[in-house]
């Protein structure tokens, strides 16, 4: 009895893998005709990284791209919610997404992997980025390079990049910022340049000044800072039945906040000022100039 109790627990892991390859199978089957099973997905994402990604290997290069997409995606949502080691394995193989030959699943796959901390990429990983970093006409070039900054990485390449000629200007200046993040100082000084030329408007807070929080550096968040101090309404309101427009402060705290420590108001899930927008903004204002040596968190890519 113990032999057939012993024989047992050795082939529980075998049973666990039969099993996750049985319902990874299923969930894929349904899936190609349609039919998405969000509890089987579930219990699909309770096996580990290291049985998830296993079992997902021939779908990461299925000719359908939908399954590919599925793919990656549970990779990265398991990924998230694992440990260290782990999550270093799920960036592993996100990055194989890199050379997809749809640009939906690039893009898609990179701006998942701005979710993770630059920690969970090894040497391996940041070798891959690196590399890819030269083909500038690859879809999605900006948030590979942006990528690439946020985890400290690929500065040799990119200033090979930067002396390219006919280099567009948008990579030139996805660089700038990439190496800005990194803290080049040059490219720092170059950003802030051409930043300061730009009229206050809702362009700059919607397009510009999110580049200038990614940069994580001083001189980009004291710019959107000073921002807070002017009353002018000079930005359109993000409702679209209120016609009238409203102080660019109300717009500029919500990007700002997760990049400084202990940041005086709230910020709500759905990206906007917790409670009186008025109130908030009088005590940020008040709150910088008790703390102009604040402290910037770099942790998190936005």
């Amino acid at each position: 009895m113990k032999k057939i109790i012993c024989l047992m627990i050795g082939m529980l892991p075998l049973v666990q893998a039969g099993l996750s390859a049985s319902e990874v199978s299923a969930y894929f089957s349904a899936l190609r005709s349609g039919q998405l099973n969000y509890k089987q997905e579930q219990q699909i994402l309770t096996y580990s990284v290291e049985q998830l990604t296993e079992q997902l290997a021939a779908y990461y290069t299925d000719s359908v791209v939908s399954i590919r997409q599925k793919a990656y995606y549970l990779t990265y949502k398991k990924g998230l919610q694992s440990a260290h080691q782990s999550r270093t394995m799920a960036v592993t193989h996100l990055l194989r997404a890199i050379g997809d030959a749809d640009g939906g699943i690039v893009g898609q796959v990179l701006r998942h992997l701005q979710e993770f901390s630059a920690q969970d990429f090894d040497d391996k990983c940041r070798a891959i980025i690196n590399h890819k970093i030269s083909y500038t006409t690859m879809p999605h070039y900006k948030e590979l390079v942006l990528l690439a900054g946020y985890i400290d990485t690929g500065k040799d390449a990119l200033h090979s990049v930067l002396l390219k000629a006919n280099l567009p200007q948008r990579n030139k200046w996805y660089i700038a910022l990439a190496l800005s993040r990194m803290g080049d100082s040059a490219q720092i000084a170059y950003c802030m340049r051409k930043v300061e030329k730009l009229p206050v408007n809702s362009d700059l807070v919607s397009y510009v000044l999110p580049d200038l929080v990614y940069m994580r550096q001083k001189a980009a968040i004291d710019f959107c800072v000073n921002l807070l101090a002017d009353d002018k309404k000079l930005c359109a309101s993000q409702n679209p039945d209120m016609s009238e427009k409203i102080n660019c402060a109300y717009l500029i705290i919500p990007l700002i906040a997760p990049a400084i420590a202990d940041f005086p108001v709230a910020i709500d899930p759905s990206g906007d000022i917790a409670g009186n927008v008025e109130q908030a903004l009088q005590k940020v204002r008040t709150w910088f100039a008790k703390n102009n040596e604040y402290t910037i968190l770099k942790t998190t890519f936005r």
